[in-house]
């Protein structure tokens, strides 16, 4: 297994492209990261949380991916390559995990496959690219799960040592995405289900991963600012619920035709459904139990993510897939041939989409001409105490080393001009184009104003304006910087 799974990191490292897309949650990553690389205080980004936009990201992220970041940002500075690397080896460890986690059931020609297909899978190609949390959070999720399954397996000398383990790798995942908590009820369900009472070990695992979230949050950064994007609604839920059925059928996209995406999408649920169905009636496990308690939260919460947030169910997925191939009630001869043609399929899928991928540098990101213009202009022709309003207000802050903060979006402009006085803002910066909701606002917030701002620097893609009044006070020339 190991062979594949490294051979399939080797095509991962040799794919590796410069340059890094806005996204904005690596940056605050990495800045988390620097900080704990030099002593700075961790929650020390210059980013400032807006309560009234907070699908932009929390005040602090969660320790876990920063601690990892750690040292390649001491060793590396901004480089980028290296943390890629980082992340392609996490997802070399999910893949090496993955046969040993779904091993029930599944011969090992199967788990081959399992390991290929989500491998190769062009979705991933891509994100690797992406200096993200998803893939480290997979790859403890998946330890997680691995090590409380040995528990039962090993004799008593044993055990204790191996649910320790267990409740580490559980507080791991939960520190480098809260969500990964679901482990801990997942674990106690997993024990009611089977023996209707939970055991020493089960306990003990659960108990170390508690006791080390609670040790993170005494002396860590405690930040509640993630609950603010909560709000429960039936329609929330529907909506998230179309949206990320859509979301997953992406990694079947092939570049050309929507058709060939919904067909194999189709197919693949219905042997997921039948192969979960087999699984059932084999008895109750974690591995059955995790994916449901993983998707409540995730259709609970309003900021819908795409197929990212869908990242760790994406390998029980493919398992129930295989689980459901292997079970089809047909004389075996058949059988084969209907994996045969699943196979060809998935080659036709995989390569068609690889046909359409760019394997150079990032054509967008903070690493373009505009870009690295736009970074080297504030840091040289603004005071270190400007504060800027920007789509992407990470990036500014790690790279600039100034404060910004996000827009809000408002049917009354008034509202954003209130916003800007609070936060004594003195710049806001347009782009980049068709980036999302905030850069389209802010372009449009300063064309509507052309009396308040002052062009100071700009591209064909960012622009820098200082403001020299605010419309909605007074006679709109009172001076706000």
């Amino acid at each position: 297994m190991w062979r594949v799974a490294g051979l399939v990191g080797l095509v991962y490292l040799a794919t590796i492209r410069p340059g890094q897309r806005w996204g904005d949650d690596f940056a605050q990553y990495v800045h988390h990261a620097r900080n704990i690389a030099t002593g700075v205080a961790y929650a020390e980004t210059g980013y400032i949380y807006n309560p009234h936009n907070p699908s932009i990201g929390p005040r602090t992220y969660p320790p876990g991916f920063p601690l990892l970041l750690a040292p390649v940002v001491k060793v590396f500075g901004l480089d980028f390559r290296p943390m890629k690397v980082l992340v392609v080896v996490c997802f070399v460890g999910a893949l090496l995990l993955m046969p040993r986690v779904f091993q029930r059931d599944l011969p090992k020609p199967y788990l081959i496959a399992l390991i290929l297909v989500m491998g190769l899978n062009p979705y991933f190609l891509d994100i690797k690219d992406d200096v993200l949390s998803d893939i480290p959070f997979l790859c403890f999720t998946l330890l997680s799960l691995y090590l409380f399954q040995r528990v039962e397996e090993l004799d008593n000398r044993r055990r204790l040592a191996f649910a320790v383990l267990a409740g580490v790798a559980t507080y791991a995942s939960v520190a480098t995405r809260v969500l990964g908590v679901v482990l801990i009820p997942c674990f106690l369900l997993h024990d009611l289900v089977r023996t209707r009472r939970v055991s020493q070990m089960t306990a003990v695992t659960c108990g170390v991963a508690i006791v080390l979230a609670g040790v993170q949050y005494a002396v860590g950064a405690r930040d509640a600012s993630y609950f603010d994007q909560l709000s429960l609604s039936a329609g929330t839920v529907v909506r998230n619920a179309v949206a990320y059925l859509r979301a997953l059928s992406d990694i079947w996209a092939n570049g050309y035709t929507e058709w060939g995406r919904r067909v194999a999408f189709v197919v693949t649920a219905g042997f997921a459904v039948y192969g979960y169905a087999r699984a059932l009636r084999l008895g109750s496990t974690a591995i059955e139990i995790f994916p449901w308690l993983y998707t409540v939260p995730v259709l609970l919460w309003p900021a819908n993510q795409g197929t990212r947030f869908l990242i760790p169910l994406i390998p029980f997925y493919l398992y129930y897939c295989m689980l459901g191939v292997r079970g089809l009630n047909a004389p075996r001869q058949l059988r084969n041939r209907v994996i045969v043609v699943l196979a060809v399929v998935v080659a036709l899928l995989y390569g068609a989409k690889y046909s359409t991928m760019r394997f150079g540098p990032l054509a967008e990101g903070v690493a373009t001409a505009e870009s690295v213009e736009l970074f080297e202009f504030v840091k040289q022709a603004t005071p270190p105490e400007a504060i800027f309003v920007f789509s992407k207000p990470r990036a500014l802050a790690l790279f600039t080393d100034r404060r910004a903060s996000a827009p809000l979006i408002a049917d009354d402009r008034c509202r954003l001009w209130q916003y800007i006085a609070e936060i004594g803002a003195s710049y806001v910066i347009t782009g980049p184009p068709a980036s999302d909701a905030e850069a389209v606002y802010l372009d449009r917030f300063v064309a509507s104003f052309p009396a308040a701002f002052r062009r100071m620097m700009g591209n064909q893609a960012l622009a820098v304006y200082r403001i020299i009044g605010n419309p909605c006070v007074g006679s709109g020339l009172g001076l706000v910087a």
